[in-house]
């Protein structure tokens, strides 16, 4: 299991709760175990179980198939009369079977070696950015800013992944055209509109509670400026849209019920960020060419697979993070506290999110909170589900599929959070094109879940908290920072990232999570990140808190200080497995209380 190591000179309750971020003893050295099981991980077949059965039952298959012709390939046509020509084929040559191909190929275009640091203050309104340690205006930093990304837009690449209907003989030879090359069979997501039995409550309650309506929407933070896509089997009745701020991307294949619930969580939560609705398993292209550029993706969805590893799904979804810099919300399934995380949940640059009931702030039972054998902390962050929507119509699209107003499982938690991430953006433009940015934030502004025994991985393992709105984005404390290169870039000659965080108060919470972002080529490969980089904290020369998992793309740190002397901050890369890899590293600092 996935060791979140913290070291603490103190225990606390944190605020709203009782439940406290599990602790145990510090260790800077790997067991024995982990080492092993970094030997002997085995990559992958490029082919999934479903495939391979298919072809390897085809490439047996002796029957032969009838077929009739009225004429064959040089325009002759058969017999006397002129009927049909009769041949006798392979069955196995016009067998086919619907699959995604994937290219699992990493974006290779060179990174300039940038660094970014952001401090708040909200009483005063102030915003202050660094770009490579020297201070710049607000205008300044975001013209850089929209420059250099720009000028990476133009020449990044991303291989979507595509449908096909193949032969056993197509599927071979789409291998063989490419390492890089995966094949998995296509299943339709069936999504429902309710899971278990659950109280709900109206959405106005469920902003009220996360804090959305005071920090966020009372502030005019609605989303503005912000794009948000979700991939959903057919699209909603306009009568449930805001058609304002509602694109459709590609044409309406027919009214469904499960993307009413998704639009109507996205729109209330971000009301003014422009939602652009695709149908089926897509991913947008330039992204930023949109009217409104696209940052964030909410995937209500999640892939029925019998694989139990990181798939080729995930590795998708991975690439297009590591490629496009969007902030992908992925639904961690409803099949229970036992059930692995669904994919592309399991992608390590996405934020898998997990339901939380607004009633009692605890994980609903159909919540899926098992980590995939990679063995990377899943979901990250938990939020609320079960909302009702009050003078809502009903709509029935087909038997037991009617839409009555309410929405709950992971699936609504998942585009609440996203909402709430638009809400975010709108109001911190420095987190645009910074994933690994957004989801520090996150893990360190979240609150503690009431049951987070509910993890099976929990214990003294990382749990996933709750975010609310004043946490990360109303604090009178919080400081965020990125740092983006090649692989030889950022770090020092210790393989270290060091600074100093002042102001600092005595006998205060403190929380500090970094995050970074890894290919889904080397993942798929290797099944676990390329670069494992951990997390100390200083204070007057000792060592105050510690956060060094082994396979999680993020660490968290959680502790109280002893003193109001400043801390340092040393963020080291301790295992450098690919040096293709790219340093897409974010960072949130947040005081609790």
């Amino acid at each position: 299991m996935n060791k979140k190591i913290l070291t603490m000179t103190a225990m606390a309750v944190l605020v709203g709760g009782s439940a406290s971020y599990a602790q145990t003893v510090s260790t800077d050295v790997k067991s024995e175990k982990e080492a092993q099981v970094e030997e002997s991980v085995q990559a992958p077949s490029r082919m999934d179980g479903g495939v391979r059965k298919f072809v390897e039952k085809q490439k047996s298959n002796t029957q032969k198939r009838k077929v009739a012709l009225k004429s064959d390939v040089l325009g002759r046509r058969g017999g006397a009369q002129k009927g049909a020509l009769n041949y006798e084929i392979n069955a196995s040559d016009v067998e086919k079977m619907k699959v995604v191909i994937s290219d699992i190929k990493a974006d290779d275009t060179p990174l300039p070696t940038v660094s970014g640091r952001y401090e708040f203050d909200p009483q005063k309104n102030q915003k202050d950015y660094w770009l490579n340690g020297s201070k710049m205006s607000e205008s300044g930093y975001l013209a850089e800013a929209e420059k250099r990304e720009k000028k990476y837009s133009e020449s990044k690449k991303f291989n979507s992944p595509r449908t096909a209907y193949l032969t056993a003989s197509e599927i071979e030879k789409e291998l063989s055209s490419s390492e890089t090359k995966y094949i998995s069979e296509y299943k339709e997501p069936k999504p429902a509109l309710t899971y278990g039995v659950q109280d709900y409550r109206d959405y106005t309650y469920i902003l009220q509670k996360s804090e959305i309506t005071s920090f966020a929407h009372n502030n005019n933070y609605k989303g503005q400026g912000v794009g948000v896509y979700y991939n959903e089997g057919g699209c909603p009745p306009l009568n449930y849209v805001n058609t304002t701020y509602y694109t459709r991307l590609g044409t309406c294949p027919g009214y469904a019920t499960h993307v009413i619930g998704v639009t109507r969580v996205l729109q209330t939560t971000a009301p003014q960020a422009m939602i652009y609705g695709i149908d089926g398993v897509d991913y947008p292209q330039n992204v930023r060419s949109y009217s409104k550029p696209i940052l964030i993706g909410s995937q209500s969805w999640g892939f029925v697979t019998d694989e139990t590893g990181y798939t080729s799904g995930d590795a998708d979804m991975d690439n297009y993070i590591y490629t496009n810099r969007v902030v992908e919300f992925v639904a961690a399934g409803n099949g229970g506290r036992n059930k692995l995380v669904s994919a592309p949940g399991r992608a390590m640059n996405a934020i898998s999110v997990g339901a939380i009931s607004p009633v009692d702030d605890k994980y609903v039972s159909y919540s899926s909170s098992k980590n995939a054998p990679t063995k990377v902390d899943k979901p990250e962050v938990a939020n609320y589900t079960g909302f009702r929507f009050p003078g809502d119509p009903s709509y029935t699209a087909g038997t037991n599929d009617t839409y009555t107003g309410v929405f709950n499982g992971t699936s609504a938690a998942t585009p609440f959070m996203a909402g709430m991430a638009a809400n975010l953006l709108s109001q911190h433009h420095f987190l645009w094109w910074h994933p690994e940015v957004v989801k520090a934030v996150l893990i360190a502004g979240s609150k503690p879940v009431q049951n987070p025994e509910y993890d099976v991985d929990a214990g003294t393992y990382f749990v996933a908290g709750i975010p609310h709105y004043s946490s990360f984005t109303w604090n009178d404390s919080y400081r965020w920072r990125f740092w983006q290169g090649e692989n030889n870039s950022n770090f020092d000659s210790n393989k270290e990232i060091t600074f100093v965080e002042y102001n600092i108060e005595k006998g205060k919470r403190y929380r500090l999570a970094i995050a970074w972002l890894t290919s889904g080529e080397y993942a798929l490969k290797n099944q676990r990140i390329a670069q494992d980089i951990d997390m100390s904290v200083w204070q007057n020369g000792t060592r105050i808190a510690n956060a060094n998992s082994y396979e999680n793309p993020f660490e968290l740190a959680d502790f109280v200080t002893q003193s109001a002397d400043p801390l340092t901050v040393k963020i080291k890369r301790v295992s450098n497995r690919n040096s293709s890899e790219k340093v897409l590293l974010g960072y949130a600092f947040v005081k609790t209380n």
